[in-house]
């Protein structure tokens, strides 16, 4: 009783805290593209190009999921599989990861911006990889829910290729086909993949 109080609890905290940096987040990104003479919309466009704040609104929901009463009926359940969960807590760890080695030297925000940073890179990572290790049963995972996981990821690089082909703008520089050309990138991308498999595989062997 006891250990379903501390996840609910928890729960309800990362979705507090994840609603509430993903809002902030959005009227930083909108106001900064507005400062720059662009719309509202090219504000927006730029914020949903993240694969952070993707993330993050993937982890809040699944928080929101185990938030809401269990007699809500099926609208939550989906949110609630082990592998769905684990689809975002791998994706979340590697978030925090990879902004820690690649990306924290070029981002370096003050004020409101600091606060969302920390949250969306350090905070919610952590906290929400204790909360997997916490809700996802052992034994419930199998080894080829591995391809589950990492479907995410690998939808969100034909997303950001896409609009990276429309827009002409990428979010990250690993992925920058204008910079880089699509050989590069190929072979960044290549590399990441195999740590979000690998990262994956480990996901699974624990609860195994």
């Amino acid at each position: 009783m006891a250990a379903l109080l501390v996840n609910q609890v928890t729960a309800r905290l990362l979705a507090m805290f994840g609603w509430a940096a993903l809002a902030a987040q959005l009227v930083i990104s909108v106001q900064h593209q507005m400062k720059l003479g662009h719309s509202a919309a090219f504000g927006v466009f730029m914020y949903t190009g993240y694969y952070t704040i993707l993330t993050n609104l993937f982890c809040t929901i699944v928080a929101t999921a185990f938030s809401a009463p269990r007699e809500s009926g099926s609208r939550w359940a989906a949110w609630r599989e082990p592998w769905v969960v684990t689809a975002a807590a791998v994706s979340i760890v590697m978030v925090g990861l990879i902004f820690h080695v690649l990306l924290r030297a070029q981002y370096q925000p003050t004020g409101v911006a600091a606060i969302t940073n920390v949250i969306h890179h350090y905070i919610v990572p952590v906290v929400f990889a204790i909360f997997w290790w916490r809700v996802v049963p052992r034994g419930s995972l199998v080894w080829g829910d591995v391809w589950r996981v990492f479907a995410y990821p690998a939808a969100y690089l034909v997303y950001i290729l896409m609009r990276g082909e429309i827009g002409d703008v990428y979010p990250y520089f690993f992925i920058d086909v204008r910079n880089l050309g699509y050989a590069q990138v190929f072979v960044n991308v290549s590399a990441i993949s195999a740590l979000f498999i690998g990262a994956g595989f480990a996901f699974i062997a624990a609860k195994r």
